[in-house]
């Protein structure tokens, strides 16, 4: 079993993505899809994912332009971020 997160950039903001694979490769479960203020916020998720489930670490890729600048979010129904 290992935990994946990967993070995009998004309309919205940053979002994160965390998936468990088993021994093959082949994701188990649901993914977890969530807006996050900063990569650190989504790997503290992910850390506490693989803690819960007893495993060492996990595989992390940022597909975003900076990894831990804060980003402004659009805010329903405003259209412009703030």
């Amino acid at each position: 079993m290992s935990v994946h997160l990967k993070i995009e950039d998004s309309h919205e903001g940053l979002v994160a993505t965390i998936l468990q694979r088993d021994g093959v490769g082949k994701v188990v479960g649901k993914p977890s899809v969530f807006l996050v203020e900063s990569t650190e916020e989504a790997k503290q998720q992910a850390k506490m994912l693989t803690r819960s489930l007893g495993l060492g670490g996990y595989g992390f890729i940022d597909k975003t332009g900076a990894s831990n600048a804060l980003r402004p979010r659009l805010m329903p129904g405003i259209g412009k971020s703030i």
